[in-house]
């Protein structure tokens, strides 16, 4: 996650790009697995 720009850090200075950041990373996740042990 580090890699993608999610840190304790930004969690601290700005927890709302944060949120929006793991977020996206959760809806990444949901897709790969779903293209790749649902839909196969």
């Amino acid at each position: 996650m580090e890699t993608a720009g999610v840190t304790e850090e930004l969690k601290a200075c700005d927890p709302m790009r944060w949120v929006g950041l793991m977020n996206t990373l959760k809806a990444q996740a949901e897709e790969i697995i779903q293209d790749e042990l649902i839909y196969k």
